[in-house]
Formats: C-alpha cells, structure tokens, sequence
C-alpha cells in the first residue's frame, strides 16, 4: 500500500481520478517495488532453470486457428504534460500485468491493486513494428500464399496506436507478397476494401458507394459493390493500402485529434491469373486487414454530442460482437453457436474466420491510462447502449390502467 500523504488543503474536494494523479509519485514509488519484484522474480526462475515459454505454454490463450499478441505503446508528450504515468507492465514474454491504482473512500489512504493476463506474446515499449511482423503478421501473409484465408485485427481504446502500428504493417506486407518465395502458384495481387459504420457498408475505392452485404443459398456472406485494384508491385499496393486509410472517417476526440469512427477492412485478394484480359480469376488465398474503431472509456465520451455518442454505441455494439465470435472460436467444443449475424462486421468476417483453412491474429494496442483501468482481457469495453425492458400487458394489468385514468369510473363494468 502506498504511504499516507495529506494531499489536499481542508475544506477542498476531488475526484478520485484527480486525486490519481495528485498522488502519482507515491503509485510510481510503489510500481517501482512492484516491477522489481517481478524483475527478481524471473531471475530465480532463470536460476532454477525454469524455462518461461515452457511455463507459458500450459496458460497462454491462443489456439492453432486464433492468436492474441498485445503491444504497449509509450507515454505521450501530452500525457505527460496531463500527469499521466505508467500503470501497465509486462512481464517475460506472455504476460501483461495491469496496476489499479485505488483511493480509499476517504480519498487519503491510497491502494494499487494487480491484474495478471497471458497473451500469446506481449510487446513492451521498446519493440519495433517490424519484430511485431515477424511474429504476429508475416506467418498469417504466408498462409495467405499458401492458398489459405488470414485475419489480422488491430483491436484497443482511441488512441492507443492501433491505426500507427497497423501502418507499418502495410509497409511490411507489400514488401513481402512480392518478395517471398511460396508454392509455385502463379497469383495475381487486388485489393478491395470497405468502411464499416455501424449497419452501413461503404466502398473506399470507388467514391465511398455504398456496398450490400447479402447471403446466398447456403449461408455465405458476400459484398455486392465493391471494387477491386489490381497491384503489381510494393509500392503500387502500399500506395492502394495508404490511400484507403486516409479516406477512412474521422472525428476529433478528447483523447485523439484524429481518431478513427468507423472499422477499415482491407482485403489482400491473391487470385489464379485468368486468361481472359480484364477478368478477375478465381480466388487462391486471401489476408484480410481489419483496423477497428477505437473503444471509449466514459470519460473519454463526457463531451460527445448526442451523434458522437451514437456512434459510439455502434462501434461498441460490434466490440461486444466480435468478441463473442471470437470467444466462440477459442472454445474446444466448436458445436455451440456462434453469433456473427450480431453486426454487419461479423457477418462480412465470417467466411474468414470461420472457415476450415483459417488463421486469426488479434493485435491489442494498450496505452498507459493510468486514470482507469485499461481491461485488455474483454473485447467491447466503453459507453454502451441503454436497454429499457418493456412491460407485457395482461387483462388485469390493462383493467386497472383504464380504471385509474379521469374518465375510467365507466369501465369498472368491463368484463374479463
């Protein structure tokens, strides 16, 4: 527990989130022990020649079909300006450990409290975006030459560097779909990618038009009006993948001047080259790049207007969606029901994440948020849509609603 400290004069009051920030020096005192702890903590383990990943392995989540890897961002200048500190910490490769710095309901005495996730492999500040390829991203783009279907999924809070990260992936990708040699399958390179807000679908390569998502006969999900680039080259498909990400919808937040208010989805189309001039061929493999919307916390959406909160109801909604998808996918009984007609972004991901020759990564960009904590374990956290349950109505219930209004002492002789 963090010493006592007076931290205000008598008489003035403070939220608990100020409060944090009042006493950051006592919280970093204190993660300071807590980080050393863990230091020593490895090291014994090194010394007693416990091997981590083997240790890892029994408790990582993750599976051959689904991966999860999180990467920490560093702090900000702003942030610092704002007295923001470091409250998350990585230890070893495969876990992420999260400290809750608490007040006491008298807002002088002071707690952290210590939450623990295992990941398939956890980044801290100091690692590159090309180390997060190598591991995350590049085994998904062989599949996907391979003749298989890939998904990589940017997940985390506005602000939190998804779109960054997801950018140097762009440049990575487009280096090695031409430069790698795999299988002697002779594909050609498209590209078609749409934006996703809320219920409605929108072509980002052909003037923003809006696409249909329709079901065939037998339970696909498939998008009627997009359109697709051919690329021939690195720069020619780094250069469709940039463009597509500038057209994306943004707005100006408290947290990020530009933070993104719809999900990107890029496919990478690798398709058997067709003899006929013009003519898209048959499709081999397919890596599709998925840039959610940024998650909000509450304090984060305290200045929306009623539009900005609406559609962070949407991007929300389809938060708590995908993660159930997603759920349903690592659990070992793949029986059950899997709910990915929930939001039109499971439906348009369906064919990929759930068919038989699928592989998934999910990249979670944590901040620092040293105001809240930051729950890297759910996928849907933020403002959510208000439910108000509705009442059924019964003859009784009716009766006495009519009986109690001005002009209900003539109904007292309605019959049953």
């Amino acid at each position: 527990m963090v010493p006592d400290r007076e931290w205000r004069p008598a008489g003035e009051n403070m939220d608990k989130r100020t409060a944090r920030k009042v006493h950051a020096a006592d919280f970093q005192r204190t993660l300071r022990e807590l980080r050393s702890q863990y230091l020593q903590q490895m090291e014994s383990r090194l010394r007693a020649g416990i091997e981590e990943n083997d240790e890892a392995n029994r408790e990582a989540p993750g599976s051959d079909h689904m991966h999860v890897y999180v990467r920490k961002r560093p702090l900000l200048p702003h942030e610092l300006r704002k007295h923001e500190f470091d409250v998350i910490t990585a230890v070893g490769q495969r876990e992420i450990v999260i400290h809750e710095c608490k007040m006491y309901p008298d807002m002088r005495h002071k707690y952290v409290v210590s939450h623990h996730q295992r990941f398939s492999t956890c980044y801290d500040e100091k690692v590159d975006t090309e180390t997060i390829y190598e591991d995350a991203v590049k085994h998904l783009l062989l599949h996907a030459m391979q003749g298989g279907k890939s998904v990589c999924m940017m997940y985390g809070q506005t602000g939190s560097g998804k779109t960054y990260t997801m950018s140097g992936l762009f440049h990575y990708i487009s280096d090695d779909l031409f430069t790698e040699a795999v299988g002697d399958v002779d594909f050609a390179v498209s590209v078609s990618a749409v934006e996703v807000a809320g219920s409605n679908c929108f072509d980002l390569i052909h003037d923003r038009a809006k696409v249909l998502v329709c079901d065939d006969g037998e339970g696909n999900t498939g998008l009627v009006g997009t359109t697709e680039v051919g690329a021939d080259s690195t720069n020619s498909l780094l250069e469709v993948l940039e463009g597509v990400k500038d057209l994306r919808t943004t707005e100006s937040t408290t947290v990020n001047h530009q933070s993104s208010r719809s999900h990107l989805v890029c496919y990478v189309n690798l398709r058997h080259r067709s003899l006929k001039q013009g003519e898209l061929g048959e499709l081999y493999g397919q890596l599709v790049l998925l840039d959610l919307a940024g998650s909000e916390r509450n304090e984060d959406s305290f200045y929306h207007d009623a539009a900005r909160r609406k559609e962070a109801i949407e991007i929300n909604k389809s938060h708590l969606a995908l993660k159930e998808c997603v759920r349903a996918i690592g659990r070992e009984d793949n029986t059950g029901f899997v709910p990915y007609r929930a939001s039109v972004l499971t439906r348009i991901l369906k064919g990929c994440l759930w068919s038989m020759n699928s592989r998934a990564s999910m990249l979670e960009d944590t901040p620092h948020v040293s105001t809240d904590r930051v729950d890297v374990k759910e996928a849907g956290e933020g403002e959510e849509e208000r439910v108000i349950p509705i009442r059924e109505w019964d003859n009784d219930r009716v009766r006495k609603w009519i009986c109690s209004s001005s002009w209900g002492s003539s109904a007292e002789g309605i019959s049953r």
